[in-house]
């Protein structure tokens, strides 16, 4: 009996030190990569400028969190894929991708998911920034503006946001975070404490100023989570986190004033 329980325990607190080791090199191999993002376009914009090319600050501002985005979200993506793969061949009886959630689901699961995903962020846009409307000074957020600045930015930005994010999120947060979190403290403290780790890692938003930002991260973190536990899959998760954030990529022009 003591043996059992010492060894529930065990498992319990590898689950959560699991869980969270992966959200600390997440954010750390992130941060090493927009540091290199942003080095990149310094050159980039420097070569730029010596050619005679004419860029606004806002212009400027814009095309390098592109770049940072990129690549931070490519180098967390990368780091944390190699983790998983590495963890289920040293460690196949702790973890498994099924357990993760990458099990197969229905493509017009995800379509339902996707269309879901763009028409919540559609009505908030629409319908509560209406309602709510805010007239203190607002922070912009990192993309703001983008529909501003060339094409080939708003394409890479849109992969960024649509692709990038979304799966590299999912699989953190939902996946690897939700899961390990669920064996130490239970199935509702996890979803809560992926909540603010997701949150945290979106201070952006959280910063920009608007109050109602604040809800709906929590709401469309909280949804995300029950699409992941209903379906069984990260996919339709990852579906509906690709539309909610498609469209803050392509009607922006729509909003803006």
């Amino acid at each position: 009996m003591s043996f059992e329980f010492t060894l529930h325990a065990k498992q319990r607190e590898f689950g959560a030190l699991f869980a969270f080791g992966f959200f600390l090199i997440y954010v750390a191999s992130m941060a090493a990569g927009s540091s290199i993002g942003a080095s990149v376009y310094s050159g980039i914009y420097a070569a730029g400028s010596s050619s005679s090319a004419v860029y606004s600050s806002a212009d400027v501002r814009v095309m390098s969190a592109v770049f940072q985005h990129i690549a931070g979200a490519t180098a967390g993506g990368v780091v944390i894929f190699s983790l998983i793969v590495i963890c289920i061949r040293r460690m196949p009886q702790a973890v498994s991708f099924s357990e993760l959630g990458f099990v197969r689901s229905s493509v017009w699961k995800c379509l339902v998911a996707f269309i879901a995903g763009l028409s919540l962020n559609l009505l908030f846009m629409l319908g509560l920034r209406e309602l709510f409307p805010f007239d203190g000074e607002r922070r912009p957020t990192s993309l703001e503006g983008i529909n501003d600045v060339a094409e080939k930015f708003r394409v890479m930005a849109a992969f960024a946001m649509i692709v990038l994010a979304p799966v590299n999120e999912e699989v953190l947060f939902r996946g690897v975070l939700y899961t390990g979190f669920s064996k130490a403290v239970g199935r509702f403290l996890a979803a809560v404490l992926v909540t603010c780790l997701f949150a945290l890692i979106h201070f952006s938003v959280i910063a920009s100023g608007y109050w109602l930002d604040i809800p709906v991260l929590f709401f469309i973190s909280t949804l995300l989570i029950l699409v992941r536990v209903f379906s069984g899959s990260l996919y339709p998760a990852m579906s509906l986190h690709a539309g909610f954030n498609s469209a803050l990529i392509f009607p922006v022009q729509i909003f803006a004033g």
